[in-house]
C-alpha cells in the first residue's frame, strides 16, 4: 500500500515567498479619463459653460437674449429642441450679467407650477426680504412690485429667465405678462427671458396667447447640429478636456451625426458610451466600427 505524503494545505497557500504581487491581480482601469490621459470626462451630462460650443444658432440666439437685456426689452423667446443647449445657454447669460447692474434670477418651470409658486421662486432668486411664510397672490405680486421698483431707485434692474417655459399654464404666462408691464414713463424695468421646447410655440400661437407672443420682440431658434458643426463639436469638447482633437476618427462623425440627428445631449451620450467601448477594447482612437458597435449595443 502507497502511503500519500501529508501536506499542510495553509503552508502550501500561507507562503509569503510564494504569493503573487498585488499588482498582478488588479484589473486594469476602464476609466476614459485616465485611460486617454485627459483632465475629465469630455461628454458628461451635465451644464458645464467651459464647454459651450458657439454654433451659428447658438451664438445668435445667446446674441439675441443679451440684446433684450441691454435694450431693455420685456420679453424675449427661446426655442428649441430638447437637449440642444437651452438650459447651457441660461448658465451663460448668467455668466454674463453683471452683479452691479442686474440683478437675476433663474427659475426652473415644473409641471402645473402654479403662479403663486413661480412668484415665490423669484422673491426668493432676488432675495426679497421678510417674507411671510402664507401670503396671498394678490399680496406677492405688490411685494415683487416695490422690490423691483426699488432695484430700479439703485440702479439695478431685473432679469428673470424661466427655463423649462413650456410647463407653464395659461395664467402663469399671463402673470409674466403683467409683471412684464412693470416700467416707468421712459421704461420697461423687467426683462423676462423665456426658454422653451419647440412645441412652446405652437402653444404661444394660439389666439388665447397671442398678447404675449405679440410682445416678444426678440425671438431664436436653436436648431440641431449641422454635420460639419457635429465634428467641431467633439473636437472642441475632446481639446477642453485635455485631450486630442484626433481622438474620434474622421469616418466616425457621419455615423455620430446620422444617429444622433445632431442633437448635442445625443452625442454626448453616444461619444460617452463610445470612449467606454474604446478603453475595453484597448482602443487608442475611436473609429467608425467603435461608433457602430455602440450604437448597436445601445439598441
Amino acid at each position: 500500500m502507497t502511503t500519500v505524503a501529508s501536506v499542510d494545505v495553509v503552508e502550501m497557500v500561507d507562503r509569503p515567498e510564494d504569493r503573487s504581487t498585488l499588482a498582478e491581480f488588479q484589473t486594469p482601469s476602464f476609466d476614459p479619463v485616465k485611460y486617454f490621459n485627459l483632465r475629465q470626462n469630455p461628454f458628461l451630462d451635465n451644464v458645464n459653460p467651459e464647454f459651450f460650443f458657439r454654433t451659428e444658432a447658438h451664438e445668435d440666439a445667446y446674441l439675441k437674449m443679451k440684446k433684450c437685456i441691454e435694450d431693455r426689452i420685456s420679453l424675449g423667446l427661446i426655442t428649441a429642441r430638447s437637449g440642444t443647449g437651452k438650459t447651457l445657454l441660461t448658465q451663460i447669460l448668467l455668466q454674463e450679467l453683471k452683479q452691479d447692474h442686474y440683478k437675476p434670477a433663474l427659475v426652473l418651470a415644473y409641471p402645473r407650477i402654479s403662479r403663486t409658486a413661480l412668484l415665490l421662486e423669484l422673491a426668493n432668486e432676488m432675495e426679497i426680504p421678510d417674507l411671510p411664510e402664507k401670503i396671498t397672490l394678490h399680496r406677492l405680486i405688490n411685494r415683487v412690485q416695490e422690490f423691483i421698483y426699488s432695484l430700479h431707485r439703485d440702479g439695478k434692474k431685473p432679469v428673470f429667465i424661466i427655463d423649462e417655459a413650456h410647463f407653464l399654464s395659461g395664467d402663469t404666462l399671463h402673470l409674466l405678462r403683467t409683471l412684464s408691464n412693470i416700467e416707468t414713463a421712459r421704461e420697461k424695468l423687467v426683462t423676462i427671458l423665456l426658454f422653451g421646447e419647440e412645441s412652446f410655440l405652437d402653444k404661444l400661437n394660439k389666439p388665447r396667447y397671442m398678447a404675449i407672443l405679440s410682445r416678444m420682440f426678440i425671438r431664436a431658434h436653436l436648431r440641431p447640429l449641422l454635420p460639419g458643426e457635429v465634428e467641431q463639436y467633439v473636437k472642441f469638447r475632446c481639446l477642453m478636456a485635455g485631450g486630442s482633437p484626433d481622438l474620434f476618427e474622421d469616418d466616425a462623425y457621419p455615423l455620430i451625426h446620422k444617429a444622433t440627428d445632431g442633437v448635442p445631449r445625443e452625442i454626448n451620450r453616444l461619444c460617452h458610451n463610445a470612449l467606454l467601448a474604446a478603453v475595453n477594447d484597448s482602443l487608442f482612437r475611436i473609429n467608425a466600427q467603435v461608433i457602430d458597435k455602440t450604437i448597436r449595443t445601445a439598441c
